[in-house]
């Protein structure tokens, strides 16, 4: 294990004296502050079972902490010399520290952890590096895995079907074993038979769609970002002036429904014979039908519609004008070239701001603690990819606000929550890293996956 070892020289004439000394203990770790006006300049000492902190410029009046643990002996705040001081930590048995400074108020923090805290990273490409960390949140002990691209790396962050070259369900890592993805992940909410929850646009081309607007993560030119309110809304405007509402696209067409299909959806709509389907190639209707289960032909799509929307579709010839139109409710969205809404946002300019009241999340979702899957993006456009087991001895889990500091903690500016529980799965050149909580790797509908450009 490598020990968290901080030493900070600051460069003070003078500082403020210690005004004060205080604990915490928590199931994970036991922590140790010292209060003050200024900056504190300190210098780390560890030997064997004594931890002292030099702290050259702050002066303070001798303190002993009233702490009660069994791994700690005792907590002495010492003057030492004429400006300076130190404190002195004694303890029972080895353990794991980090000493680091907060501000506004300005304070030192000494943490003593009982959990292992452990990073290990390993390179997967230029510019893309994958890390396996133990760490805590909340006194709780948590196991993630981080995927960072930074701005430079040849490679592009795209969502995928996870069952292949049509919409379904299947596993993360073989469609990144099959493709050769260095890195990839889960990513929107979907249903048992494949229905995709949330708006997915892959390079132009829509995949899924949903009315709901939840934030989501969009690439456009090769810039990422996190974006809010992404919802679909499409219509179909027929030769008679008649304007007819999207209400789906690339899933089961239910009653009085109108669904959109495309060439990702299956070779044919898989529809039955209780509706209309017209297909639609350069806004001309090239072909009618009442048989259902229409062919998708390159190029093309269909539109298919029961009950009102059938009814309507029924005035359609061969060689009509027919056009159609979709928006995601977002310019930023429109203009993107790839588009994955899930949510909720976790992250926004840097601060926490967990959005599950605005976007509706399902109290499954948005309460408790349970696995995750999370993705960031760092003031540098660093990609921060995200996964935290939980459910297990081993790993927590994390609530959507414990999630939203952990991104902060990882360097996020911008974040947002996807798929998780059962569903969150890293997999690393198409091995499953992590441990899903089902006891196995649970078939999802869409994936995001680092592609070669």
């Amino acid at each position: 294990m490598i020990l968290f070892i901080s030493i900070c020289f600051a460069a003070l004439a003078s500082a403020a004296p210690i005004t004060s000394l205080r604990t915490s203990v928590s199931p994970a770790r036991v922590r140790i502050v010292l209060d003050s006006k200024e900056p504190i300049a300190y210098k780390v000492d560890k030997d064997k079972l004594q931890l002292e902190v030099d702290l050259p410029n702050s002066s303070a009046v001798k303190q002993q902490a009233k702490l009660k643990d069994v791994a700690i002996k005792s907590v002495r705040l010492l003057p030492d010399g004429k400006a300076g001081s130190k404190l002195l930590i004694e303890l029972n048995k080895e353990c794991q520290y980090k000493v680091y400074q907060l501000p506004n108020p300005h304070r030192l923090v000494v943490d003593l952890f009982r959990i292992n805290i452990v990073k290990q990273s390993k390179q997967l490409a230029k510019g893309v590096t994958y890390t396996y960390l133990q760490d805590e949140m909340n006194g709780r002990q948590i196991q993630a895995y981080l995927v960072s691209m930074e701005p430079g790396a040849r490679y592009q962050l795209l969502p995928f079907s996870a069952a292949g070259a049509y919409n379904g369900r299947g596993r993360v890592s073989q469609f990144a074993a099959q493709n050769k993805l260095i890195a990839a992940i889960n990513a929107s909410y979907f249903d048992t038979d494949g229905w995709v929850i949330g708006c997915i646009k892959n390079q132009g081309q829509m995949m899924a769609m949903d009315e709901q607007p939840r934030s989501g993560y969009v690439l456009k030119n090769g810039s990422p970002d996190i974006v809010q309110d992404i919802g679909y809304y499409g219509t179909v405007d027929l030769p008679n002036g008649q304007h007819l509402v999207l209400k789906g696209m690339n899933r089961a067409r239910i009653a009085d429904d109108l669904v959109l299909y495309n060439s990702f959806f299956a070779p044919s709509t898989k529809t039955n014979q209780w509706g209309r389907e017209v297909k639609i190639i350069n806004n001309r209707v090239t072909a009618v039908s009442t048989a259902g289960n229409m062919v998708i032909t390159p190029g093309s799509i269909v539109i298919s519609g029961h009950g009102a929307s059938a009814a309507a579709l029924a005035q359609l010839r061969i060689g009509d004008r027919v056009k159609v139109s979709e928006t995601l409710g977002s310019s930023a969205a429109d203009a993107a070239d790839t588009v994955v809404s899930g949510g909720p946002l976790l992250v926004e300019h840097g601060r926490v701001h967990v959005r599950t009241t605005e976007e509706k999340m399902a109290a499954d979702i948005a309460r408790g603690r349970a696995p995750r899957t999370a993705l960031g993006i760092k003031k540098d456009g660093t990609l921060l990819m995200v996964v935290v087991d939980g459910r297990s001895n081993n790993s927590a889990g994390l609530t959507l606000a414990e999630l939203a500091t952990y991104m902060l903690r990882l360097g996020a500016r911008e974040a947002v929550n996807f798929d998780g529980g059962g569903s969150s799965v890293m997999a690393i050149n198409g091995q499953v890293v992590n441990k899903p909580s089902d006891g196995k790797e649970r078939p999802v509908s869409i994936g995001l996956g680092l592609f070669a450009r």
